[in-house]
């Protein structure tokens, strides 16, 4: 909303020349009061309001555009003078806005480019897996390394096949219907160790044990290939339970062959989608599915959809685990450049297996930009204050209540320098809230250790958040927009819109003062008479003709029936439309006859109105609009009275690119 405000408050300048001004981006172009406002600064936000991504630098465009910041300027200026920036509601909105961007800008962007040079590439990747808890101890560890050593030159002697050791050895679950085949593979689709030892290899070869979340595994790629893109498909899906007997899956069979032959004789694809697939989500769209890649979706699926060459081109019945399909090719999409997958590869890596890794190189990464210094001897008295109550959740760190000493210090020299140190009872804090979360971890010492790792890790991130207007000028410049936004959203809404609309008396009072701007046009005032036929209405016009009143006339025509003819009188403004201007408007006492398939119409002009101000409740929106646009220039006058604004014009001319 406020970012909306500022962005109609500014509007849009249209490109002319791709030229670009000379001039110096430290010069002051203006100032508010005391309040210097740079050329720069100008020009930066200039641009950002040109539709093309030129601006225009025209004389014409930068004076409208300048007039129109100066303004913006003062009203946020008066806000921050009267403390706005400062209230409960305005610093709360900003937080709630500022805490749903910084995400974007807590994270490792350098990850963005190395799935994406991974992603020119698929593998075929098979693996053994030794099993082994995230939490486990150093001797079991070791005992399961040693293990998967062992296996390692099974393999790598031929004593035993990859295939074998799998389906004998592995302790993936799966290993014993895929022989430790996964398949192929692309980028971000398994977590981040697995795959980046599998990105490694070199066909053939077997890894080293590869530690991650599950245990040791020993990967082997054993073929490569080009990216294959992504595929579009549309599918008649015939459903077929896990469970389901000889007859139900020959049932399934027979209804699939001729939905087959049915498309092959030239039958509407859409109509068979209707009326047989089962996959009652597509069926609206003509069976379509979303866009996927290799590896996600069924192996014998995704194999027959990319198998298919031209649009329109469709499969012969294909099974899986699900039941029978055909597919028809919709397109294909070979992987984009860069910038067009970027935002998908970041979307996947925050919300698919490598979210994990992305974390902990995030942390990483600013470990490597600040100095942390652990005091382990610090670290080691909390821990002696711990017992087994730790173990269940229910530690109390009152224990640790008088414990000041620090257990890490985390040092910015370069962007906000600032030394924060992190006590004992800081920590003790810490473990007290989250201890629940941890309770899995097995003995009181992997317990702290995660807990103390943890907190390591949110004290970072929060030390890295206080300085991202720092470290980032893009943000800083979309904080302040946000902030100003706000500012002017309620200073405006007080001094002008909200103002415009109470003001009951102020409102009337304008209204008075310019009703002559809201002049209507010229009015009739008709009656309108319904008879029920064109006998009635013959009879109507012949009582009138002998000079009867229409209540009498009305009378004598309604004594038996009282629906005969029916009269109502309206007032009809000329420009609007109405049944009389499409009959050719007129004069006073002219009449006008108008037969329909029902009923006759007689319209009578009884009166023509000369034009004359409509009343203020007809035109309510329309007065309240110039009444707040009246309101915002006296406001402006002010505050230019409070808050002199001096314009240097020899910067500003140097701001102009000559036509």
């Amino acid at each position: 909303m406020r970012k909306l405000l500022i962005l109609c408050l500014l509007p849009a300048s249209v490109a002319l020349l791709a030229q670009k001004p000379s001039y110096n981006p430290q010069s002051i172009l203006f100032t508010i009061g005391n309040e210097p406002v740079t050329a720069g600064e100008f020009v930066k936000v200039y641009q950002k309001t040109s539709i093309s991504g030129e601006a225009d630098f025209s004389e014409s465009s930068l004076r409208e555009y300048l007039d129109l910041y100066v303004n913006f300027r003062l009203k946020v200026k008066e806000a921050r003078e009267l403390g706005m920036d400062t209230t409960a509601a305005v610093v709360n909105e900003f937080r709630t806005y500022r805490s749903k961007l910084t995400p974007s800008y807590m994270f490792d962007t350098s990850l963005l480019r190395e799935a994406y040079q991974r992603m020119q590439k698929e593998l075929r990747v098979e693996h053994v897996l030794v099993k082994l808890d995230p939490s486990a101890t150093p001797a079991d560890t070791l005992k399961a390394y040693r293990r998967a050593q062992n296996w390692r030159k099974l393999l790598t002697s031929g004593k035993m096949s990859f295939q074998t050791l799998a389906a004998d050895s592995s302790q993936d679950p799966s290993a014993k219907d895929n022989n430790g085949d996964l398949g192929w593979i692309t980028p971000m689709q398994l977590i981040y160790p697995f795959e980046a030892a599998a990105y490694s290899l070199k066909p053939g070869t077997i890894s080293q044990p590869v530690r991650t979340a599950f245990g040791y595994h020993l990967i082997r790629v054993t073929d490569s290939r080009p990216s294959q893109g992504t595929v579009t498909v549309a599918h008649i899906f015939i459903k077929l339970q896990q469970k389901a007997t000889e007859e139900d899956a020959q049932r399934a069979k027979q209804t699939i062959d001729s939905v087959y032959q049915a498309l092959k004789a030239g039958a509407d694809w859409d109509e068979l989608v209707r009326k047989y697939s089962q996959d009652r989500t597509t069926v609206s769209s003509g069976g379509q599915l979303k866009p996927f890649g290799t590896g996600q979706m069924v192996t014998e699926f995704e194999q027959a959809a990319f198998a298919l060459k031209n649009p329109g081109d469709y499969s012969q019945p294909v099974r899986t685990k699900f039941g029978w399909h055909i597919i028809k090719l919709i397109n294909k999409k070979p992987l984009g450049d860069f910038n067009s997958v970027k935002d998908d590869i970041r979307k996947r890596i925050e919300n698919g297996p490598w979210k994990d890794y992305a974390k902990e190189r995030f942390i990483t990464r600013l470990r490597e930009q600040y100095t942390v210094k652990e005091f382990p001897a610090n670290r080691q008295a909390l821990f002696a204050r711990l017992d087994s109550s730790l173990l269940k959740g229910m530690w109390s760190d009152s224990v640790a209540a008088a414990m000041k000493a620090p257990v890490f210090t985390i040092t910015d020299t370069r962007w906000v320098p600032e030394t924060k140190t992190f006590t004992q009872a800081d920590l003790a804090d810490f473990i007290e809230k989250n201890q629940r979360k941890f309770m899995n971890k097995g003995s009181l010492q992997a317990m702290y250790n995660a807990l103390y790792d943890q907190f390591l890790n949110n004290s970072l991130t929060l030390f890295e958040d206080a300085r991202l207007e720092a470290k980032n000028p893009p943000f800083r410049d979309l904080m302040e927009e946000y902030m100003n936004g706000i500012l002017l959203f309620d200073l405006a809404s007080d001094k002008v819109w909200t103002r415009a609309v109470e003001d009951t008396a102020g409102l009337r009072q304008f209204y008075e003062q310019n009703k002559m701007n809201y002049m209507g046009q010229e009015k009739a005032q008709v009656t309108v008479f319904t008879a029920r036929n064109a006998d009635v209405a013959s009879q109507f016009q012949a009582l009138k003709a002998k000079g009867l009143t229409d209540e009498k006339a009305l009378a004598k025509i309604n004594k038996k029936d009282k629906n005969n003819l029916t009269v109502s009188r309206e007032t009809v403004e000329r420009g609007k439309n109405s049944e009389l201007e499409k009959l050719g408007w007129g004069t006073a006492g002219q009449t006008y006859t108008v037969p329909t398939d029902s009923v006759v119409r007689i319209l009578r002009i009884d009166n023509i109105l000369p034009p004359a101000p409509r009343p203020l409740n007809e035109i309510k929106g329309y007065v309240v609009a110039d009444y707040q646009e009246m309101l915002e220039k006296e406001w402006v006058t002010e505050l230019k009275r409070k808050y002199p604004v001096a314009i240097n014009e020899q910067v500003f001319r140097s701001l102009i690119v000559a036509q």
